[in-house]
């Protein structure tokens, strides 16, 4: 093992694992569109996160992805810069705020979908309110099952910012009930909620490697 590193067994067995980082971009899709290694800036981010001492990170060349936002019919095509770790063979991605990983949607139409989906809304018209072009029930139905699927840390995280429990709102039942409850306690203190699952994405991905759905 080389001095420094996380991993106990040969480098090169993990060459080509992948992990990407979620990073908040101050002016959006509009400041990303125009220079799209704007992430580069943020301090931490070419710092390595596989090896002990967080060692520069290279550059390595950018791909693209796709990524469905509000005001936007058809999915935008972006930029993703890619860096890498020469020590073990591994690559590290760095994705915009507005992005969820492995995902096209992004966290703001998932948040006004729940929004209105916690509110009552069948679930694909939640999803149509601000996707009208969405396919199909299965695609409203993966995005909540993947956002419950994620109850547990989701509750821990919000848990670590307020004092109190969540709790279910009156009325509500089974799984619309968990999403008010979860969103509930993401959008506390935002007027939106989209803009709550933009900010709050970032900080649960960097504790808990995961996405919101």
């Amino acid at each position: 093992m080389r001095r420094g590193s996380l991993f106990t067994g040969d480098p090169r067995r993990i060459a080509g694992y992948a992990v990407q980082k979620l990073l908040q971009v101050a002016g959006g899709l509009k400041a990303y569109e125009a220079d799209s290694d704007i992430l580069l800036g943020h301090e931490h981010a070419r710092r390595c996160p596989f090896c002990r001492d967080g060692h520069r990170l290279r550059l390595h060349g950018h791909y693209h992805r796709f990524a469905l936002v509000p005001g936007h019919r058809d999915p935008v095509r972006l930029p993703v810069r890619r860096l890498f770790c020469p020590r073990t063979g591994t690559t590290v991605s760095l994705l915009p705020d507005f992005c969820m990983p492995r995902r096209q949607h992004g966290p703001a139409i998932l948040g006004e979908f729940l929004s209105a989906y916690a509110a009552g809304s069948p679930l694909l018209a939640a999803l149509r309110a601000t996707r009208p072009d969405a396919a199909g029930h299965s695609v409203a139905e993966s995005l909540r099952d993947g956002f419950l699927a994620r109850a547990g840390p989701i509750g821990t995280y919000v848990a670590g910012l307020r004092a109190r429990a969540l709790e279910r709102p009156m009325g509500a039942k089974g799984r619309r009930a968990e999403v008010a409850a979860l969103l509930a306690g993401l959008c506390l203190g935002f007027a939106a909620a989209a803009d709550a699952l933009i900010h709050h994405g970032v900080a649960l991905h960097a504790a808990f490697r995961i996405g919101l759905a």
